[in-house]
């Protein structure tokens, strides 16, 4: 109770009157201090303002939201267009892994044995490293979360050389969500998340098959704690101590299932429409039992059921024929367009990645708008995905490899560089004079330019100076080498080289 709500309790006891204008009067000033959106009434009604933690509220609905999302991306066009395209964006073919030691035989011997294992990382021997990643990112984006499941092979299971590493890619499923809010074996445990001091991960409860999978119906079924040394818990946290994921459908579920359902209902709408459908009604005698068979008599006329072209028939006495006239389409592209950049923005996507809609389109309204999309998916490849993921990853890799003897123990360990996919230009030529300048100001580095295009700056540098030198002994001038030709395409000569139409340089 406040001083003013004490002081007017005591007044009313005295001067009830003055107590109750002095009320009123403290009531609008409250009034007029308060926020808008905390204000109580009608327009208020739709809000669900209830004060509990993340962990409340994904619990109590994690699991409809996931299998409401993968509906959606099974039966939804859109569903399935939002996955492909923001995946494409965060993984492209796969994040590329480069060692990054400052020796280039330490370098070469890390990344072949690297690359190699990348090959054949999947213990279920159907994907590659970069297979693994799309998978395990599109399952965050469609279910809240993965696992990636560290697999220690013994050196008896490899062939010498290899790295005794394999990875396995779980669904969000395997996480029992059941060891809630309980100690469980001595671990306290959130939404199946193991949890020590400062809420620190300490593993995950997993269960030993997909709890979707009939299959294994009769087995025990009991998760077992895994320690957080070998498992990674792929998912983007959206408030302080969330512990698991949501799918990114979650804000656009009803939007998008009300706008298929739409979509439907225009479709058979203008078949209906199409049919030019025709009743034919009877003024007849009524029937007068239930349950009786009426018959044609031999030389009745047959009943017609079906229109055809040119087709004339006669009706009986009593008989006419109406045909059906559907209603118009309404305020349909309208609906439709605003629903689609609803679902397009609750996504993180521009109209034109969901619907694929290019029509009005240009250069500038494309790079415009797809800035913010850029931004948006920088932030889940650099906080997310390459922490969370590629650098657990590449740490399990580093600890085998050195076990297994295929790489050396060194004083400073082995670092690495995680190269993103390629950025595609909308317009190559503007955008590659706009990085060059930006090169030439000194905004960017070389190593940052060639590494924005998925490349290993290294690995150009080298192959480019292999080609030069091979074009050299070999006597081939071509165009694209700037040593000989300039921007303009005029031939210049290199340095240390004598061009035979330059006039004779005098003596003395």
């Amino acid at each position: 109770m406040t001083f003013a709500t004490k002081a007017l309790s005591a007044l009313a006891w005295v001067a009830p009157r003055a107590a109750m204008a002095r009320a009123h009067a403290l009531g609008a000033l409250y009034a007029s201090r308060s926020y808008d959106g905390a204000k109580l009434g009608r327009r208020g009604e739709s809000f669900s303002d209830r004060n509990s933690s993340a962990n409340i509220e994904i619990g109590a609905a994690l699991s409809r939201l996931r299998n409401r999302s993968r509906d959606l991306a099974r039966n939804t066009s859109g569903g399935r267009r939002v996955l492909d395209v923001k995946v494409g964006h965060a993984i492209g073919s796969g994040i590329t892994v480069v060692p990054d030691n400052g020796s280039d035989a330490v370098d070469r011997r890390a990344g072949e044995a690297f690359d190699e294992w990348a090959e054949t990382s999947d213990v279920e021997g159907v994907l590659s490293f970069g297979g693994q990643q799309k998978l395990g990112v599109s399952g965050m984006y469609e279910g809240g979360d993965t696992v990636l499941r560290r697999v220690r092979l013994r050196m008896d299971d490899v062939r010498p050389g290899q790295v005794p590493l394999k990875l396995q890619v779980l669904e969000g499923d395997f996480i029992d969500g059941f060891r809630d809010r309980a100690i469980y074996d001595g671990i306290r445990s959130r939404l199946g998340v193991g949890l020590g001091d400062w809420d620190r991960r300490l593993g995950l409860w997993l269960h030993p098959q997909h709890p979707g999978d009939l299959s294994y119906f009769g087995q025990a079924f009991v998760s077992k704690f895994v320690s957080a040394e070998d498992v990674i818990h792929l998912y983007n946290p959206l408030r302080p101590g969330q512990v698991r994921g949501v799918p990114i459908f979650a804000p656009v579920l009803l939007n998008a299932r009300d706008l298929a359902d739409l979509m439907d209902a225009v479709l058979i709408k203008a078949k209906t429409e199409a049919c030019f459908s025709a009743f034919v009604e009877t003024t007849g005698e009524p029937a007068t039992g239930l349950g009786q068979v009426s018959k044609e008599p031999a030389g009745g006329r047959r009943l017609i059921e079906r229109l055809a072209p040119g087709l004339i028939s006669y009706l009986n006495p009593g008989e006419k024929v109406s045909f059906a006239s559907p209603t118009g389409a309404g305020q349909f592209e309208p609906v439709w367009l605003a629903s689609q950049m609803a679902f397009a923005a609750g996504v993180g996507l521009t109209l034109d990645q969901v619907t694929g809609d290019l029509r009005q389109a240009n250069y500038s309204s494309l790079r415009a708008g797809k800035i913010e999309q850029r931004r948006l998916t920088e932030q889940e490849q650099n906080l997310v995905i390459v922490p969370q993921m590629m650098r657990r990853v590449t740490g399990w890799w580093t600890d085998a490899a050195l076990m297994s003897g295929v790489l050396r123990p060194r004083k400073g360990g082995y670092r690495w560089n995680y190269v993103l996919p390629a950025v595609e230009p909308i317009d190559p030529r503007k955008d590659l004079e706009a990085d060059i300048l930006a090169v030439r100001a000194g905004r960017l580095t070389p190593q940052e330019f060639i590494g924005s295009w998925g490349q290993d700056w290294r690995k150009v540098v080298k192959d480019t100076s292999s080609f030069l030198e091979q074009i050299d002994k070999m006597g081939v001038v071509l165009d694209i080498d700037p040593r000989r030709t300039s921007q303009l395409g005029v031939a210049q000569t290199p340095p240390g080289e004598v061009n035979p139409t330059d006039p004779p340089k005098a003596e003395g």
